[in-house]
C-alpha cells in the first residue's frame, strides 16, 4: 500500500517538474529563473528521495538528492549576492 502511495507522489512531483520545465522554456530567463531553478532543483531531490525509498539500494538516490537540494542552494546564494538593477521609474524617482 505504502508503494502505490509512493508512486502517486512520485507522479505528482514528476508532473510538477515537467511543468516548470515547459514555463521555463516558455518564458526563457527574463524574470523568474531563480525560481525556476529552485522548483526543479527541490522537486529534483524530492523525485529522488521517492525514488531511494522505493529502491532496495537508495543510497545513489540520496547522493543524487542531496547533489539536486545545493545546486538550489548555491543558485539563491548566488541570487542574493547579485546587484539589484533599478527600473527607470525607481532611478528618476
Amino acid at each position: 500500500m505504502i508503494e502505490l502511495v509512493l508512486l502517486g507522489v512520485f507522479a505528482v512531483l514528476l508532473a510538477n517538474y515537467v511543468l516548470a520545465l515547459a514555463v521555463f522554456a516558455r518564458r526563457g530567463l527574463e524574470g523568474n529563473w531563480l525560481l525556476v531553478v529552485l522548483l526543479t532543483g527541490t522537486t529534483g531531490a524530492a523525485l529522488a528521495a521517492v525514488l531511494a525509498a522505493l529502491s532496495d539500494d537508495g543510497a545513489r538516490y540520496l547522493d543524487v538528492a542531496l547533489v539536486l537540494t545545493g545546486t538550489a542552494a548555491v543558485a539563491a546564494a548566488v541570487r542574493a549576492g547579485l546587484p539589484r538593477h533599478r527600473s527607470p521609474a525607481e532611478e528618476s524617482a
